[in-house]
């Protein structure tokens, strides 16, 4: 029941922001008009731009995995990274994507899935403390530009808000972890085994300061670059009509539009954003409102053309979740003996066949050898 309410509520969101920017027939005549002379180079550079994005998202978690023990290589790391960003951007539903790359992974170490629920939990954690971070700074440079107008102002206070209750709930989790309060959480508790989860993430990576510092540092860089994709966008549409909008203005912004789009009160921000840039561009940097809404709908399908890449990847997803140190058996006996050479094998790894179906387990442990392996009819 909870799940349909929240569905039904992102649906009547998405739609009235969608309503209210984009009804009036007047704007969709500009709103094409302006598509029509887009710059493409423009909408390359922040396709490019946004590549960037994705790279630094799979070198975080990888450093994260490489704590826990578990390595991927960087193209299967970065073909489930780029799976996540469908299913969160595409997947109704609050953990979207997230589910999916735990999922992925599992599969891909089996015997390891509660350290990989903890990577998941901290590049989640990493990511909306860095949300919160570049919100708090750009509000803190930039209050009088963006308090220019009393609808940029209600903003910004909707923003102070969010940003007071993201740090007293950072607070009081931090608290909570300190002291070992999370178990004595009521099972009531809405979401308690992902803030369990989290907690034991937080410990555990706790132990780890310097790199736990890069991945911070490269979260907060990697959220500049996905800025800098809806700068492209704007520049595409540019012309006279948004001549005065700068690279500081959007940097100045995005923080702002992140913090309430992190909201699950839309699909994927969707609505919201529009509704967000047309005020706060069209308020501040004087860019015609529908441009200025449009500019955030174009940086959104940059974004979800990658989403769409991730979801071929997804369709060949039996290529890149095969169990690390698999071998492939193709004939079905009662017994099949096989030669294992350059492959570190564990004691009870899966043994797949040629159409990828589980066959059985190895019997005994060892990374080069003779082995005797029971196969299922």
């Amino acid at each position: 029941m909870k799940r349909v309410v929240i569905l039904l509520l992102q649906l009547v969101v998405t739609g009235a922001g969608l309503w209210y920017v984009f009804h009036d027939h007047e704007k969709r005549a500009q709103i094409a008009d302006a598509l029509r002379q887009a710059d493409r180079t423009w909408i390359l550079f922040g396709w490019i731009s946004y590549s960037a994005v994705e790279v630094l998202a799979t070198v975080r978690w990888q450093m994260l995995l490489r704590i826990q023990g578990i390595t991927l290589g960087w193209l299967r790391a970065f073909a489930i990274v780029m799976v996540g960003l469908f299913f969160n951007m595409f997947l109704p539903g609050l953990v979207g994507g997230d589910a999916v790359r735990l999922y992925l992974v599992f599969k891909c170490a089996p015997r390891q899935k509660t350290r990989a629920t903890l990577s998941v939990a901290m590049d989640r954690i990493l990511g909306m403390l860095s949300i919160l971070f570049l919100a708090g700074v750009s509000v803190a440079l930039r209050f009088g530009w963006l308090s220019g107008s009393a609808a940029t102002l209600h903003i910004v206070y909707l923003v102070l808000a969010l940003l007071a209750a993201g740090c007293v709930c950072v607070a009081l989790f931090f608290g909570a972890v300190h002291f070992g309060l999370l178990r004595k959480l009521s099972k009531r508790t809405p979401f308690r085994s992902a803030i369990i989860e989290s907690g034991k993430a937080l410990q555990l990576y706790g132990t780890h300061p310097g790199v736990m510092s890069a991945a911070f540092a490269i979260t907060v860089l990697a959220h500049l670059v996905y800025y800098l994709s809806y700068y492209c966008a704007a520049q595409s549409l540019q012309g006279a009509r948004t001549a005065g909008l700068s690279l500081t203005d959007i940097l100045s912004i995005m923080p702002l539009v992140n913090t309430v789009t992190a909201l699950p009160v839309s699909f994927g921000g969707v609505g919201v954003r529009e509704t967000l840039f047309q005020e706060l561009l069209g308020n501040l940097a004087h860019v015609p409102s529908p441009i200025a809404a449009v500019s955030a709908s174009l940086g959104f399908v940059i974004q979800a053309s990658w989403g769409l890449l991730g979801a071929a990847v997804f369709l060949l997803s039996q290529k890149i979740t095969r169990p690390m140190g698999l071998i492939q058996l193709y004939q079905l006996t009662t017994y099949q003996s096989v030669i294992i050479s350059d492959i570190d094998i564990s004691m009870d790894s899966p043994v797949w066949n040629r159409s990828g179906k589980q066959r059985g387990r190895f019997l005994r442990d060892t990374s080069r050898g003779r082995v005797m392996v029971p196969l299922r009819r």
